[in-house]
């Protein structure tokens, strides 16, 4: 995978090295199928689902900058960009009018900014972290996968993943975590500070 970074001026190293096996695994789900990716930043999951074979990828950011690097990854790895939507726009809003617009995705990826940067946000980033994820579940065809991440060091595993199954429940679905995932090897956690671990993320199947 070749990739563009802004080393100076994008977040973090310019790309999130973190979510790299997360990326190698979505090409595990994505065969064949239409693909929305949320929050896509610079495109890396948009390009890993091109190169798993996927119908189709809309990425969607609010930055239109991180949208034409993620063309330019796309292009500069030599895939298909007629496959490769790029949509410029509020995530929850654009959910709701996909929903109400009865649009139907085979594979979702959604991988936030950090909703939490303390105690006393905790709270709202639960309410924003179920609501996001009830209106994916809602996108969802039968059988399909939501890929769900959060970075939140103050969101445990155990609470994203019944955050998750709420969500399912209000969305009236039912749902099976079939994968789990946690930051790159290269990203250790030491062990009197368990908030190291950071990046947790769920396959989850929409029944």
């Amino acid at each position: 995978m070749k990739l563009l970074v802004d080393i100076q001026g994008g977040h973090k190293t310019g790309y999130y090295l973190d979510q790299r096996d997360s990326r190698l695994a979505t090409r595990r789900y994505v065969a064949d199928k239409r693909v929305l990716n949320c929050f896509s930043y610079t495109g890396g999951f948009a390009v890993s689902a091109l190169m798993g074979g996927c119908r189709q990828v809309t990425s969607v950011d609010t930055s239109q900058e991180a949208l034409d690097v993620a063309r330019q990854n796309v292009e500069i790895n030599g895939l298909d960009l007629s496959k490769a939507e790029f949509v410029r726009d509020d995530v929850f809003k654009l959910l709701r009018k996909y929903r109400d617009q009865g649009e139907k995705f085979d594979v979702i990826v959604m991988d936030p900014p950090k909703f939490v940067e303390n105690k006393s946000q905790l709270m709202g980033a639960c309410r924003g972290y179920k609501d996001i994820n009830m209106l994916a579940i809602q996108l969802l065809n039968p059988g399909g996968v939501l890929l769900t991440f959060s970075c939140s060091g103050l969101m445990t595993t155990d609470l994203f993943q019944k955050i998750i199954a709420d969500a399912a429940i209000d969305a009236g679905r039912d749902v099976q975590f079939i994968e789990q995932f946690r930051q790159a090897a290269d990203h250790p956690v030491i062990a009197t500070y368990p908030e190291g671990l950071y990046l947790k993320g769920f396959a989850c199947r929409v029944m």
